[in-house]
């Protein structure tokens, strides 16, 4: 059995992309990335006016729904990796967290062809993964796709919990968003600091985000 999981470990680390630049060469030109969370405003209809951009998505719920899903890079620490017609790149917040997910699967031939990063192996960091709190997926993916430096960044879809819609397109759920691992106070942080970091056009589509950032 042990020797299976090495087996395992050898195949997927393969896979494994450790630097921003490995992510840009995998990506390849960023003109245009959209940073889509799973809020209401992800599928707000002026995302459609861009075209051949670079599309990030957060965890897999967006796959119930034909809307943007065939992303480059996704966000992720939930164990139910999907299987989609063209595989995007994987990134878990942390090694801890990604590691025992990519071995599950990698027992059941499912391969994260498009490789797979662990964040907080990236130097230099660009978040805190020290503390009891760490940032969400979506924060994290807005602070990684700041650092690509494309020319444009749009980010819809970072609601914050706090959509008169709910939690999420389609269902009427407003229940609390935030659990003990994250606070949005953490995220905004982040995220403020990325936004201000980054010197191309920056459109924001959704209000929550934009009005809890005021300096925007």
């Amino acid at each position: 059995m042990e020797h299976c999981k090495d087996m395992r470990t050898d195949a997927i680390n393969g896979m494994r992309i450790d630097s921003l630049d490995e992510v840009k060469n995998r990506l390849g030109r960023c003109e245009t990335i959209i940073c889509l969370g799973n809020g209401p405003s992800s599928e707000d209809a002026r995302l459609a006016g861009y075209h051949d951009a670079i599309l990030f998505r957060v965890n897999w719920i967006w796959t119930q729904r034909a809307w943007l899903a065939a992303p480059d890079m996704v966000f992720t620490a939930d164990p139910d990796l999907a299987r989609l017609p063209r595989q995007p790149i994987i990134a878990f917040p942390t090694q801890a967290i990604g590691e025992p997910i990519l071995l599950d699967h990698a027992a059941k031939g499912h391969h994260p062809e498009a490789g797979y990063c662990h964040l907080d192996r990236f130097t230099p960091s660009f978040a805190d993964f020290a503390g009891p709190r760490i940032p969400t997926n979506g924060a994290l993916m807005i602070a990684l796709a700041a650092a690509l430096r494309p020319r444009r960044l749009v980010v819809s879809g970072i609601d914050l919990y706090r959509h008169p819609q709910g939690k999420y397109p389609g269902e009427a759920d407003n229940s609390e968003g935030y659990t003990s691992q994250h606070s949005a106070d953490i995220d905004l942080d982040l995220i403020g600091r990325a936004i201000a970091g980054h010197d191309g056009e920056t459109v924001i589509l959704s209000d929550n985000l934009r009005q809890a950032l005021p300096s925007l």
